[in-house]
């Protein structure tokens, strides 16, 4: 038994030993998911072997055709377009906007975010300000506005998310909520970067296609690869290694840990990694040594060879009792609480705090199934050098280099408590390589289990398409390595086979398609940046889906779904870049018994909105003199019957422009991802909306009134069940309740009804019909109600006209005197 423990306490010192080497040369965070890349020789023979790396966006440097003005001015296929009215706002425009009625009243109003400092309201009938906007903030904005109760008052607030980190709330009449959430500052090792050689690991047989190198499978087998994961947990293992021979290690330990290189980088399951364990063993003891003649160690591992060396002098002995361990002695309390703390050497003043900024929208959604909801933020870490130019903040650094530290996460917020739930770090890197770790694009959230759950897809400009479970642990065979990704991952049924796709895009030109675990359907290079996500829908009316895909080159790709060919008559070509997302929107030309197909609007940088026609691709080009990084948006927003266009550009201008579509709730796009996750046209495919004899705007003064909704699946495989909210929303706190909710579950597409009660005051509210299908996709429809006006007008009135009775008997009965006026001024000048 001494014999035994003797072993056992030499192999947990030699473990400790490393450890004590070890920790001033790990850099990498613990929880991260991907490798730190201090260098761009870490990613060079990544790239060699990465066909999405090999691919270089070559259409980028090829000259744009000739505009030729009066070509575009008279197309022959003109789609009608009225300008209703145009309005400029404080400062340029990138985020989308969006339509929604925020005050209740039957009238649609049109949320600005101004780039700099202003979040601004329209009234969509003639584009004029709101009374009490626009709403002053101290920050600028890269993300749209997103509508959401957050203090549980009935109403609904606009929330916006700002360069700095936080994520602010307005009431509809202008007024900035002193409740916010700021997305925490991420804490990094401050050296994290010194000892990473240019090339701290083995790539030769890296391939985004090879499940092996990601996830589960690649800890069982130990293959080379840039990620090292937990697979009971999917994330990150701590980098610290252990060289300790066959005999001590179990098999389960030893997947989890790797030996790092002679430098001190962090090892990825190299081929060093399975030589023989006693060689290595000699080595690291020679490196030991040799450090030690330079005073590396610290004396706690010098004291502990010392221990080593007395046991093997007292051979037979074992070590001595205050090193030795008796296993019958075992007891509980002695361990007291096991989690792990900070070994000493560790102080607060190696870490830095890096601030956070969002430079993307959040999406609200309950990931969790909890009945609460979370709001998901892709948070990006850096400091600015605008900012930190200022002397007096520069004094914050201390000298630091903060061109060392970029960051990535998912952060998930509780809004009920307002507080973070979890942090999933992902990628880490300098500023100065080629692959940074910012978040510009917004997170995806989808149920790909079909388990109530919700998944968050996330691109990376590192690179990496990211899976994360509803808790921030990593899915399996997760992540897909790709170039630069700036474009949002789109979840949708691309293929109509009833299952969701995922579909990705980088700046190198690369489109690809992968089912929900990871396998690769089919992969296109369009040899142009592509900055936003794709857009889905059945573009040329054959029945089958389609991907658009807008790129930098100037180009509209239209790809068949199923297996990523290229449909004619596209790519469309216009004269300038296209740096915003495609709107595909139904504008109602019939061609016989053939399905109608759909209208790709979308800004170019050559000044025009083109309105082409699917099928054809027949353009539409209407000259704004601008350029544009904003999707154009559908609804009716001047309270007629047909569907606008709204149209905003970085000179601050708004545009609203009239079809001679008439309007459908299915037709219209009021937000970029339309709601949550959507990036479908959902007439003729999937989605619900109130009929028009519900959303007529009126006034209920009953005890209840009924509420008819449609729902809709034209895909080839249904996506039922659908569960349907309808929930009635009014300011304040009526019928013991602040949002009145009818739950209901259906298998099928259809009409159904639901009876929501009344409110006994006066006042106005919104009904919101939301479904959520069987993949988690989010659909909604909301129209707006007056209860007990007309009551109240009515007595206004009771009141009123015996006043005006009595005003007017008095007139008609007072006697008239037939004497003239004296004129005062007359009397005055003849005297």
């Amino acid at each position: 038994m001494a014999s035994h423990g003797a072993a056992s306490s030499f192999c947990y010192a030699l473990l400790l030993l490393f450890l004590i080497v070890m920790g001033r040369r790990v850099g990498a965070q613990e929880e991260q998911l991907s490798r730190p890349v201090a260098h761009d020789d870490n990613m060079k023979d990544l790239a060699q072997n990465n066909k999405f790396l090999q691919q270089e966006a070559s259409d980028d440097s090829i000259a744009f055709p000739t505009l030729n003005e009066e070509a575009l001015a008279n197309s022959q296929c003109s789609q009608q377009l009225e300008i209703r009215w145009q309005t400029e706002v404080s400062s340029s425009i990138y985020a989308s906007p969006l339509i929604a009625d925020i005050n209740s009243d039957g009238k649609m109003e049109v949320v600005v975010p101004s780039f700099v400092h202003y979040l601004e309201v329209l009234d969509g009938a003639d584009g004029e300000k709101l009374p009490g906007w626009p709403a002053y903030h101290q920050s600028t904005v890269h993300a749209s506005a997103l509508l959401y109760d957050i203090d549980k008052d009935g109403s609904r607030e606009i929330s916006l998310a700002t360069f700095n980190g936080e994520v602010l709330f307005f009431r509809s009449s202008g007024y900035m909520m002193p409740d916010k959430m700021i997305v925490p500052r991420r804490r990094v090792k401050k050296d994290w970067y010194v000892g990473l050689s240019p090339d701290h690991a083995n790539h030769t047989q890296n391939d985004v296609h090879d499940d092996s190198l990601m996830g589960d499978e690649f800890i069982e087998t130990e293959k080379p690869g840039p990620f090292l994961l937990d697979s009971s947990t999917g994330r990150s293992i701590s980098n610290m290694a252990c060289l300790i021979t066959d005999a001590v290690l179990s098999d389960g330990v030893k997947s989890l840990v790797n030996a790092s290189d002679h430098e001190g980088n962090l090892a990825t399951g190299n081929e060093s990694s399975k030589a023989d364990i006693p060689q290595q063993r000699r080595l690291l003891q020679d490196e030991a040594t040799a450090e030690n003649e330079q005073g590396g160690l610290e004396e706690e591992a010098l004291a502990s060879f010392d221990v080593f060396r007395d046991a093997e002098a007292n051979a037979g002995e074992g070590l001595s009792d205050d090193y030795g361990y008796d296993y019958d002695d075992y007891d509980e309390s002695m361990w007291g609480n096991d989690t792990w703390l900070e070994t000493v050497h560790e102080q607060e003043a190696d870490y830095v705090s890096v601030d956070s900024h969002i430079l993307c929208t959040p999406v609200i959604a309950d990931i969790d199934g909890d009945g609460i909801d979370e709001m998901v933020v892709g948070a990006s870490y850096f400091y600015d050098r605008e900012y930190y130019e200022d002397p007096e903040y520069a004094k914050e650094l201390n000298g630091l280099d903060i061109g060392k530290y970029v960051g990535g996460s998912i952060v998930v917020f509780n809004l009920e408590t307002k507080q973070v739930k979890w942090v999933a770090d992902l990628d880490l890197s300098t500023d100065s390589v080629s692959y940074r770790a910012y978040i510009y694009s917004s997170p995806t959230v989808v149920d790909l289990d079909n388990d109530g759950k919700m998944e968050i897809l996330i691109g990376t400009s590192f690179g990496l398409l990211y899976v994360l479970h509803h808790d921030g642990t990593l899915r399996a065979s997760f992540p897909k390595l790709m170039g630069e990704i700036q474009a949002q991952v789109v979840a949708a049924d691309i293929n109509d086979d009833g299952t969701l796709e995922i579909v990705s895009a980088d700046v190198r030109g690369n489109v690809a398609a992968w089912t929900r675990d990871g396998k690769e359907i089919w992969t296109v290079h369009l040899r142009s940046l592509i900055a936003q996500g794709p857009s889905i829908g059945d573009v040329d009316g054959d029945g089958n889906t389609e991907v658009v895909v807008p790129t930098s080159s100037g180009q509209i790709h239209v790809l068949r779904g199923s297996d990523g060919s290229k449909v004619g008559p596209y790519p469309f070509r216009t004269h300038g870049r296209i740096m915003a997302p495609a709107l595909l929107v139904d504008l109602g030309k019939k061609r016989g018994a053939e399905r109608q197909g759909l209208t790709i609007a979308v800004t170019s940088f050559d000044g025009y909105l083109y309105l082409i026609d699917g099928p054809t691709g027949c353009a539409d080009a209407t000259d704004i003199g601008e350029t544009s990084y904003s999707m154009v948006l559908a609804e009716n927003v001047d309270g007629g019957d047909d569907l606008d266009l709204i149209v905003t550009t970085m000179s601050g201008n708004v545009y609203c422009f009239q079809t001679s579509t008439p309007h459908h709730p299915l037709k219209a796009w009021v937000s970029q991802a339309q709601g949550r996750n959507v990036v479908s046209n959902r007439n003729n495919r999937e989605g619900v909306f109130v009929l028009p004899s519900s959303r007529s705007y009126r006034d209920e003064s009953g005890s209840s009134f009924w509420v008819q909704y449609q729902i809709v699946d034209q895909l080839r495989a249904s996506s039922g069940p659908y569960n349907i909210v309808v929930t009635l929303m009014v300011p304040g706190n009526y019928l013991g309740e602040k949002r009145i909710e009818r739950h209901n579950v259906h298998n099928q597409a259809g009409v159904y009804k639901v009876n929501l009660p009344c409110v006994p005051v006066r006042t106005v509210g919104t009904v919101l019909v939301e479904m959520v299908d069987k993949n988690g996709l989010y659909f909604s429809d909301e129209f707006p109600l007056m209860f007990h006006m007309h009551y109240y007008r009515l007595l206004k009135w009771l009141l009123v006209l015996p006043l005006l009775g009595m005003a007017g008997v008095l007139l008609v009965t007072q006697p008239q005197d037939s004497a003239p006026l004296p004129s005062f001024s007359r009397s005055r000048h003849q005297s």
